[in-house]
């Protein structure tokens, strides 16, 4: 999801991942809701419909000519990536496909989680909201992703996706925020001989619909934590040599991720045996633990993350919370992109 913000002081009991994520969740469901009226392949779709289904797209943020566009037009377009797209699809937007075509093209959405993907397929024109909480897939594309999901190139770029997806997410639990080039620039590599090798444009839509985007200073597109509780100040410092850092193995990324859940977990486990029967309802004790770890990635204080654990808690927060929360700071590393902002 691109990230419309500005600078502004932070309130870390505001900015949590937990309050970030149903912000943007919400969002989305909003953004369903108001898309209405026929697909592009629906019998019904005429030129009449082409502007608001162009709008609502994809192609609405790469393609800014201003020109008058045909329902015959997008159709070639979307047809003609149908192969490359649909293997470029993020994990989320595969498996939501897969269930799509379990169920004949027409799917209820109740999972929040659902949102997000959903709201992508639709913007790829592909699919379209249908009453409440319910998500379509025409006929015909069902019907070519059935038979795309059979063959062995898909299965090869799916593998080639998700690793992608994985190094990236991994990238920015360390990094907190990168720039997007540097991931286009590594995906332009993997992809290299295969029939996704010159959608330079899929290439970008997979990021935007895989991470938490925005426009950093030079109007450059920077991938951000989803659990970034002040984006500009992990963008502003995204430098190349905070990637240097991590280095572009991704086994030696693998490792250092590794290495850093080893030095984690414990105190996450910790907090969380700690907090698991005082929770408050509407929240549990593996987000509020989560929460705080990546609070305290962020240059939180203890005095800020105890605030913060007093909003979740249906009790005073103990002293040996209080040493957990300790123990934390002193545990996690904070994000390179940080750092190197502070140190500039």
């Amino acid at each position: 999801m691109y990230l419309k913000t500005e600078k502004r002081p932070v309130r870390w009991p505001d900015r949590t991942l937990s309050v970030l994520r149903a912000d943007r969740l919400e969002a989305c469901g909003k953004q369903l809701a108001g898309m209405s009226g026929c697909g592009l392949f629906d019998a019904e779709c005429t030129d009449a419909d082409a502007e608001r289904l162009f709008s609502e797209s994809w192609y609405a943020e790469e393609d800014r000519s201003p020109r008058l566009h045909s329902i015959e037009e997008m159709r070639v377009w979307v047809l003609g990536r149908f192969p490359a797209e649909m293997a470029l699809l993020s994990p989320e937007e595969h498996d939501l496909l897969l269930k799509l075509i379990i169920f004949g093209g027409s799917l209820p959405v109740y999972n929040w989680n659902d949102l997000e993907p959903a709201l992508s397929l639709v913007r790829r024109m592909w699919c379209r909201p249908a009453g409440e909480n319910r998500l379509t897939m025409p006929r015909q594309l069902c019907s070519a992703a059935f038979v795309m999901l059979a063959s062995d190139e898909h299965a090869k770029l799916r593998e080639i996706t998700n690793r992608i997806v994985e190094t990236i997410d991994n990238t920015l639990y360390l990094v907190g925020a990168m720039p997007a080039d540097a991931a286009l620039k590594d995906m332009a590599r993997q992809y290299q001989g295969t029939y996704a090798e010159h959608s330079p444009e899929l290439h970008r839509r997979l990021l935007k619909a895989s991470f938490v985007t925005m426009s950093a200073p030079g109007n450059r597109l920077t991938l951000v934590h989803d659990g970034a509780s002040d984006p500009w100040a992990a963008t502003e410092g995204t430098k190349e040599e905070s990637l240097a850092m991590i280095g572009g193995d991704p086994e030696n990324l693998g490792a250092l991720y590794d290495s850093l859940e080893e030095m984690e977990n414990p105190v996450y486990e910790r907090l969380m045996g700690l907090i698991r029967e005082c929770c408050r309802p509407e929240t549990s004790p593996e987000d509020t633990a989560e929460d705080l770890m990546l609070l305290a990635k962020q240059g939180a204080s203890k005095e800020d993350l105890r605030e913060v654990l007093s909003t979740r808690l249906t009790c005073v927060v103990t002293e040996e919370m209080v040493d957990a929360l300790g123990e934390m700071l002193a545990r996690t590393p904070r994000w390179i992109s940080l750092r190197m902002n502070r140190a500039q």
